[in-house]
């Protein structure tokens, strides 16, 4: 199992799939918006992000 979580280049099981999931599709060509509480947990990730800190 970390040889696929060292493919996707994330540390968790939710990063990569939250990764996975925020990519862009013919329906959502800007991508999904990943909801965190730790922004800079994303920062430099190819994902948009929203604070929730905020």
């Amino acid at each position: 199992m970390s040889d696929t979580l060292a493919i996707a280049r994330q540390e968790t099981w939710a990063a990569a799939h939250s990764q996975y999931a925020a990519q862009p599709t013919p329906d959502r060509p800007d991508g999904a918006i990943v909801a965190t509480t730790a922004p800079k947990r994303w920062h430099g990730e190819p994902v948009r992000g929203l604070d929730l800190n905020a």
